[in-house]
């Protein structure tokens, strides 16, 4: 048996389907399942139990036994990758766009300034690629408002930010806004967290955005149409509204803050890491509509 079909039994274990584990492992459901009866052929018997009709798949009691060799194989490899990793003390951090860009150079320059020995490699990546990225050791931390499924990785709330409505200069609204003064053919719409979605769809029932984006350079770009609105983290629209003519606005409804986690693997406890997370401690209790959750 090869190194791959024992990763391919175990992503099928975890995601509990061939497709889903076939998308984790960024190879065809083909792929996989001939890996895994490969497995099965040399062990000799069947690993899953396949029920017609149930896609998820359920281990046979060889399969449950099997389980467990495969974890303790799967520690094994992890600790021989970690023999020659890191060495050269440096950090890996990724993070969606609009905390990379907006709050997280702030952790930056901290950490560096206090640990100039330390090098610093920052990532832009969504979370399923720096999961993927954190499990191959060449990610350290992910900063996500997603949510992580691999039981191979820690998941931890890092700060809560608070979320605040963001005008054009031409938009007249009063001096405390209703969600009945927003037009939602005005607003330029960006998924904060999957919570937030679910927020927003109640909040504006039947009322679709003008825009939807994802990519941050692109906000400030349409926000500049002077007559649209945004909600947005508050470390976001500080910087907008300090180089253009936008404004913070107050509401009379209130808004879900916005929460950011931070994924790694559950056997990385190394000291760079906790330097890190320290100096993200530091530098959100320091900032104002921005808490700590460390």
């Amino acid at each position: 048996m090869t190194h791959g079909e024992i990763e391919c039994f175990l992503a099928i274990y975890r995601y509990k389907t061939i497709t889903l584990a076939a998308e984790k492992l960024f190879i065809t459901q083909p792929s996989l399942s001939a890996r895994l009866k490969t497995l099965e052929k040399e062990l000799g018997g069947p690993l899953f139990n396949r029920r017609k009709g149930n896609r998820e798949m359920e281990l046979t009691a060889a399969g449950k036994e099997f389980y467990q060799l495969a974890v303790q194989y799967e520690a094994i490899i992890n600790q021989m990758q970690q023999v020659c990793k890191n060495k050269n003390d440096t950090i890996k951090v990724s993070a969606i766009n609009s905390v990379s860009t907006y709050f997280l150079p702030k952790v930056y320059n901290f950490f560096m300034a206090k640990h100039p020995e330390y090098q610093l490699e920052i990532q832009d990546m969504e979370l399923d690629a720096a999961a993927n990225g954190i499990l191959h050791g060449s990610t350290d931390l992910a900063f996500t408002s997603g949510k992580a499924t691999d039981d191979r990785l820690l998941q931890t709330p890092v700060f809560l930010e608070k979320m605040v409505l963001v005008v054009g200069s031409e938009l007249q609204l009063g001096a405390k806004v209703t969600v009945e003064d927003l037009k939602g053919c005005k607003e330029i719409y960006i998924e904060w967290s999957h919570a937030y979605d679910i927020w927003h769809k109640q909040s504006f029932k039947g009322d679709h955005p003008q825009i939807t984006i994802s990519i941050m350079p692109q906000l400030e770009q349409f926000m500049l149409q002077n007559d649209c609105w945004a909600i947005m983290p508050v470390s976001i629209a500080n910087k907008l509204v300090s180089d253009t003519q936008l404004k913070i606005v107050n509401t009379a409804f209130d808004i879900p803050k916005r929460e950011i986690s931070v994924v790694k693997a559950v056997d990385n406890n190394s000291t760079i890491v906790k330097e890190f997370l320290e100096s993200i401690k530091k530098v959100t209790n320091e900032t104002t509509d921005v808490y700590s959750l460390l």
